[in-house]
C-alpha cells in the first residue's frame, strides 16, 4: 500500500461519516461553505525497518522482488467554521467548528481503528487531542477544531528481478 491509497480511504471514510467534504490544506481553490474540513499531512512515512522484508516471488512476466514493512504516517485535520446568519436563525461558529471535530473525533475512535482496503488495512493508533486553531479574518474570527490521527499500514514495493538457477562451485567444470 502506498501513503496515498491509505490517505485517500481515511479522508473517503471521514468524509462519509461527517457528511462534508474534506479538502486538502494549502491549495488554490475557492473557500468552500461553513463549516468544513481541511487536511494536511504531518508526515508521510515514519520507519525504523531500514531494509524491510524481501522475497522474490514467481510470476507469469518472471521474478519479481518484493520488499514490504511496516510504517506510519501523521495526518492533520482541521474543522471550520464561522458565525453567521442562516435562514433558520443565527449559528454560532465556534460550537458548530467544536461539533464537527467531535463527530469526526468519533469516527477515527469508533469505527476506524481498521479501515480496510483492497491494498491491504490502515491501523489508526493515536487520535490525538482535539484542540482550539482558531485563527482572526479580518473583522471576525474563524472557529477552528482539530486534531492529528497517526496510523500505520504496509508499505509494499515492488520491482522486476533476476534469479540465479544455478550455481557451480568453484573449480568444477561443466562438461
Amino acid at each position: 500500500m502506498t501513503f496515498e491509497q491509505a490517505r485517500n480511504a481515511i479522508v473517503s471514510g471521514l468524509e462519509k461519516h461527517i457528511g462534508h467534504q474534506v479538502n486538502l490544506s494549502e491549495q488554490i481553490a475557492d473557500q468552500p461553505e461553513y463549516p468544513y474540513c481541511y487536511y494536511s499531512v504531518l508526515a508521510p512515512r515514519i520507519s525504523k525497518h531500514s531494509f524491510g522484508l524481501r522475497e522474490v516471488l514467481d510470476t507469469e512476466d518472471g521474478a519479481r522482488l518484493i520488499r514490504s514493512e511496516p510504517v506510519m504516517a501523521t495526518m492533520s485535520f482541521t474543522f471550520c467554521s464561522m458565525n453567521r446568519a442562516d435562514g433558520d436563525g443565527y449559528i454560532l461558529g465556534e460550537d458548530e467548528a467544536l461539533a464537527l471535530a467531535e463527530q469526526a473525533y468519533g469516527f477515527f475512535l469508533l469505527n476506524a481503528h481498521n479501515i480496510p482496503t483492497e491494498f491491504g488495512d490502515v491501523v489508526i493508533n493515536d487520535v490525538g487531542t482535539v484542540a482550539n486553531r482558531t485563527g482572526f479574518l479580518v473583522e471576525d474570527s474563524v472557529r477552528r477544531y482539530g486534531f492529528d490521527v497517526k496510523f500505520a499500514y504496509i508499505r509494499t514495493d515492488e520491482m522486476q528481478t533476476g534469479t540465479i538457477q544455478k550455481v557451480n562451485p568453484v573449480g568444477t567444470a561443466k562438461s
